[in-house]
């Protein structure tokens, strides 16, 4: 069990202190108006009395309120307070009627009751669910467990408050109108009288009720505001509210829920620096988000398969420390990348000191042709890599790259075991983009593509016919295409 104190502030206790004055003010006009023998009293005897009574219950309060409580009990910290409050109320009226009866011990046993009736009533009824409204906006409520039992129930809540609010005015009322008709015998004045106190009464459970209300509200508005903002993509929205019930339990759900949206946007975040951010969050649509288990295979697919690859790479690695390296491919690579995500490629892998990208796969080109995204990326990693060299020279290093293209049908999806996926493309067409890459260098131009995609791209670029090549695999010639020589932008 964990003790812990009620950490109440010196302008909590100078509220509870008002609260006990009213109470006390209010129980001097009362006791005059419903009891016969008590208005035979002195208006000095009368408040010495009272006034006795109030400091013993402030002080009896106060000492309550600092004794330390299980904080791992099942009960909050405010209903602590409100039901140790409720319990000094409770003692004021024993000890007013302690002090009558030991005072005045001719008067009847019904007159030392009404004393206490203001205390009872008023004091541990309306006024101690005024306190708990401030325990409540005062004291620490933490998030409740969600496999714990609640701390506290709204429906309880309302009951002992419906019941305070109509039972206080209505037993007071009952008071008066028995003293009217037994002692009084029901004179004008005196009915009046009642009435006053009965509307001083309805007033107080009527505040009571509606501070309680704006209290709910004011919970129910903080979770609307949570949802909204979770909603808007923050994802800690730090969801609260001024009671342990259901609406607790509520806010810890969307707390809960907003912290495993933000582990997901993390972990695509984080897998997207691994894969390619469309792969990571196309898998996690189709795998994490829905439950299910990874599956190994692909589908046949038609794409655009982009390889570029480094000239003369193992002589420069030679000569190079490997940290210099390292750094030296890392900004190679991100101008390459940078390339292809503003057409909207996919980066499948690095192989070593190539790229291998995808365009028209998953769904995310946009207008454009994937034929022709692919080629505008070509001469932008083309651009980007002559800017990238001009940064090298001070260091004596030239980058030099060849980038094949080529469409047609391929093989995508999840290649490996269930325990290490790899997405990728495979297939003939890919196997012909990188054979293409190998032809990309002198005397032929940098940048090739084949007739299907040339087709494709003459309707938007210039092309040219740049010769015909060999493959390996590929029986016959194939007839190779680059951009035309007023958009041709090579790298030597």
């Amino acid at each position: 069990m964990s003790a812990q104190t009620l950490r109440l502030t010196a302008r909590v206790h100078l509220a509870l202190l008002v609260g006990t004055v009213l109470v006390a003010l209010f129980s001097f006009v009362y006791a005059r108006l419903v009891c016969v023998f008590i208005c035979s009293l002195s208006t000095d005897t009368l408040g010495r009395n009272i006034a006795v009574v109030s400091l013993g219950h402030f002080a009896l309060r106060y000492y309550l309120l600092s004794l330390p409580f299980d904080g791992s009990a099942n009960r909050s910290a405010a209903r602590t307070a409100h039901l140790r409050s409720v319990w000094s109320w409770f003692a004021a009226g024993c000890l007013a009627i302690g002090l009558h009866f030991l005072l005045y011990r001719t008067f009847p046993m019904g007159s030392h009751f009404k004393f206490a009736i203001g205390y009872w009533v008023l004091g541990g009824g309306i006024v101690g669910q005024l306190e708990y409204l401030l325990f409540e906006q005062t004291l620490p409520n933490p998030s409740p467990d969600a496999a714990a039992p609640l701390r506290e129930r709204m429906g309880r809540r309302l009951i002992e408050g419906y019941v305070v609010f109509t039972t206080a005015p209505a037993l007071v009322l009952l008071l008066t109108l028995l003293r009217v008709v037994h002692e009084l015998g029901g004179v004008t004045r005196h009915v009046v009288e009642s009435a006053l106190l009965a509307v001083v009464f309805t007033g107080a459970a009527l505040t009571a009720a509606l501070l309680f209300g704006r209290s709910l509200r004011r919970d129910s508005e903080r979770l609307l505001v949570a949802v909204r903002q979770v909603g808007n993509g923050n994802f800690l929205p730090a969801a609260m509210t001024s009671r342990a019930d259901e609406l607790a339990l509520v806010a810890t759900g969307i707390n809960e829920m907003a912290s495993g949206l933000l582990l997901r946007e993390r972990i695509r975040e984080a897998f997207g620096r691994f894969v390619s951010p469309q792969v990571a969050s196309d898998f996690i649509e189709k795998y994490a988000k829905a439950g299910r288990t990874a599956e190994l295979g692909g589908q046949r697919r038609e794409a655009v398969i982009l390889f570029s690859d480094l000239r003369d790479f193992t002589p420069l690695s030679e000569s190079l420390p490997p940290e210099r390296l390292i750094e030296v491919l890392n900004g190679y690579f991100a101008e390459m990348v940078a390339a292809i995500l503003e057409q909207h490629g996919v980066v499948d892998k690095f192989i070593g000191d190539a790229v291998l990208a995808v365009f028209g796969l998953l769904g995310t080109q946009g207008p454009q042709d994937p034929a022709v995204a692919a080629v505008r990326a070509a001469q932008q990693m083309q651009e980007r890599l002559q800017r990238y060299n001009q940064r090298l020279l001070t260091q004596g290093i030239t980058l030099r790259a060849g980038i094949g293209i080529h469409v047609g049908e391929v093989v995508a999806g999840y290649l490996g075991t269930v325990d290490r996926l790899e997405f990728t493309v495979i297939g003939h067409n890919v196997n012909v983009a990188a054979r293409l890459e190998g032809k990309a260098r002198e005397p032929l131009p940098s940048l090739l593509f084949s007739k299907e995609v040339a087709v494709r791209v003459a309707k938007v670029l210039p092309v040219q016919e740049a010769g015909e090549v060999y493959l390996k695999g590929v029986a016959s010639a194939l007839t190779v295409f680059t951009l035309g020589a007023e958009r041709r932008n090579e790298d030597g």
